[in-house]
């Protein structure tokens, strides 16, 4: 585990293990491609990923990234984030990694891929003001993009092998109510039930939820569905090498509220901070009730523990941290919605 954000590492490749490019992946190049080179590349949670190296018909030379995964799971994986990545390219495409096809394998039909162009890139995070201004964009450009008008998305998406419940709803309360009791299910499958918690999700969904979230449609008040790319952390953005600008990639996309997309920035774990908070907010303005803001973030970031929880279970920080911030909403809001 790392000492320095409490997550532990990704899982390294053997970076001389031989890929192979199977039937469907080869389908999916431009007709007259022949594959040149493919091997491991980077490392991943809960997949495996290469680069393809291709000539074109015409001779030129051409690269994507591979992302093969197994199972259900790997199946479910693979849509989301093709239909993710192909939502978020549509809105802004400088930022994000191209993406080609999803599909499953002809020689082993319980393995399942995702295809997209390769972007060279820099490790460290991108520039605070850049990729701030790229997110507020994303979440401003897609508000009229919402297919019915509601929050959710047309496929299961996931957050690394967690399912996202993006069953489409009116209001962000009921969408985000599922969204939570889905990962709260989730996690209990893996850490089994806890009194202490099982405790505090009662209030947490008849009290805390409404209290914090149902104002923002009331009084006159409304937010509109944005395109969120839902797991915004060190791993998951990174700057293009060529040109210096910002790009992000493995979403958990769904039509949600906007300030969703910030709930890991102030979280020590995720290297980010506060002041990334401000400078999204220079583009973006604070939804209201202003007064309500840093608790909605802080019940956004109880998904993120719930997440944390369930998919490293051996760091049982994460599900201390669960219990202990939904303690101090359900203090907070003893009463629940009360015409706020």
């Amino acid at each position: 585990m790392s000492g320095l954000t409490g997550m532990p590492p990704p899982k390294k490749q053997d970076m001389f293990e031989v890929v192979e490019i199977d039937d469907s992946v080869a389908a999916c190049f431009p007709e007259g491609a022949l594959v040149i080179e493919a091997w491991p590349h980077g490392a991943s949670f809960w997949a495996r990923t290469a680069r393809v190296e291709v000539n074109l018909a015409d001779g030129r030379p051409h690269t994507y990234f591979l992302k093969v995964a197994t199972g259900d799971v790997g199946k479910g994986m693979s849509r989301g984030e093709f239909e993710g990545m192909s939502a978020l390219a549509k809105v802004v495409p400088e930022g994000v990694p191209m993406p080609v096809a999803w599909g499953t394998y002809k020689s082993n039909t319980d393995t399942h891929f995702y295809l997209a162009d390769f972007v060279d890139m820099l490790e460290d995070l991108p520039d605070v003001q850049k990729f701030c201004s790229m997110l507020a964009k994303l979440h401003r450009d897609s508000m009229a993009l919402s297919p019915n008008g509601k929050f959710g998305f047309p496929v299961t998406t996931y957050e690394g092998t967690m399912y996202q419940d993006v069953t489409w709803c009116d209001t962000w309360e009921e969408s985000f109510a599922l969204h939570m009791k889905a990962f709260v299910d989730q996690e209990r499958q893996v850490h089994g039930s806890d009194p202490e918690l099982e405790a505090l999700v009662v209030p947490m969904f008849e009290r805390v939820i409404p209290r914090l979230l149902r104002p923002l449609h009331m009084n006159g008040r409304s937010i509109k569905p944005a395109l969120v790319h839902g797991d915004v952390w060190y791993g998951n953005i990174a700057t293009i090498a060529e040109n210096g600008e910002p790009i992000m990639f493995d979403p958990s996309v769904f039509w949600g509220h906007n300030e969703y997309d910030l709930d890991n920035m102030k979280v020590p774990r995720y290297r980010m901070g506060r002041h990334w908070m401000r400078e999204y907010h220079k583009h973006f303005p604070i939804s209201a009730p202003e007064d309500d803001y840093e608790d909605r973030i802080n019940l956004y970031e109880i998904r993120g523990h719930l997440c944390a929880s369930t998919l490293y279970p051996h760091t049982v920080v994460f599900h201390r941290l669960v219990i202990d911030e939904m303690r101090k909403l359900v203090a907070k809001f003893p009463n629940g919605y009360q015409g706020q």
